[in-house]
Order: structure tokens, then C-alpha cells, then sequence
């Protein structure tokens, strides 16, 4: 396809700005061969209108298929169900291990060993820490943390009991 080709189909259809309108309006009252290029698309254009129905499948295919599509049964979400043996045994083996590797530390540990405990008077640190406002501050957040989970475990009760009525 020709830009010409382009630029009248654009005209036809009602596509083309109003600059591109006034300049194929000039070009189609001085050009001939861009004339007849003109008819010949318009005549196109118009055969395709007569002639170019979309196809529409009836009103009872419509209805058949939207039946059978409700009769087909709905695809189960699989549940893949892991026996509680296997869980057990993978948590043994890692407690094991982790017993296992505690109770060597502590057999191949010295036991005869000496500390310094150096004296420090932690009290006058940390009085300047436990103001009014930090500790209210500290108890604001816990209580907004309590609602939260609160408001989660909830939510999840009552989710349950609603697919419980459901069932």
C-alpha cells in the first residue's frame, strides 16, 4: 500500500487531521490520476459496506454454550497432603544434630575456667533511659502490635466459619 493509498483511506474513514483533510482536499481538485485513485478506494470502501456483515452466532448457540459451560464441574484446588511421619522425622534428625553437636561442645569443653566481672554500676545508665515518655511510647506500640495481631487472629476465625457455613 502506497502512502497515497494510506492518506485516502485515512480521508475516507474520517481519520486524518483537519491539515491532512485540506491538503488531499487540494491534492484530489488538481491531481487526476490521484482523483480516480480516490473513486476507486471510495468504490472499495463502499462494496465493503454493502456486502461485510459480522457474523453474530444465535441467540440459542449462545445460550447452549453458556449451559454447558455452568454444567462442567469445577476444577478442584489439589491438596497435596505430607504425612506427618516424614515432618517428624526431618525435625528428629535436626534435633538430633543439633544435640548431638551440644553434647560434644560440652564434653571437650574446659572446665576450669576464669572470668573477670568487672563492676559496673548499670543503674545510673539506664535511669536516664526509662523516662515517662519512653515507657509510654514503648507501651503505645506493644498495645497498636496486641490490636493487630488481635484483629488478624480474628479475622481468620471468622473466615473460617463463614466457609464452614458455606459447606
Amino acid at each position: 500500500m502506497t502512502q497515497q493509498e494510506e492518506q485516502l483511506w485515512s480521508y475516507i474513514d474520517g481519520f486524518s487531521n483537519d491539515l491532512e483533510r485540506a491538503e488531499i482536499e487540494a491534492k484530489l481538485a488538481t491531481d487526476a490520476e490521484f482523483q480516480q485513485l480516490y473513486e476507486a478506494l471510495l468504490e472499495v470502501n463502499q462494496q465493503i459496506a454493502t456486502h461485510l456483515e459480522i457474523d453474530e452466532p444465535s441467540m440459542s448457540f449462545t445460550r447452549n454454550v453458556m449451559e454447558k459451560v455452568q454444567q462442567e464441574i469445577a476444577p478442584v484446588r489439589l491438596k497435596t497432603k505430607v504425612d506427618a511421619r516424614i515432618i517428624y522425622a526431618i525435625v528428629g534428625f535436626f534435633a538430633l544434630g543439633l544435640v548431638s553437636i551440644l553434647t560434644y561442645a560440652i564434653a571437650t569443653a574446659v572446665p576450669n575456667f576464669t572470668t573477670k566481672i568487672s563492676t559496673v554500676n548499670l543503674a545510673n545508665k539506664f535511669d536516664g533511659l526509662l523516662d515517662p515518655t519512653v515507657i509510654g511510647a514503648f507501651l503505645f506500640i506493644n498495645a497498636i502490635l496486641l490490636l493487630v495481631y488481635l484483629d488478624s487472629y480474628l479475622r481468620k476465625g471468622m473466615i473460617k466459619t463463614q466457609k464452614k457455613g458455606e459447606l
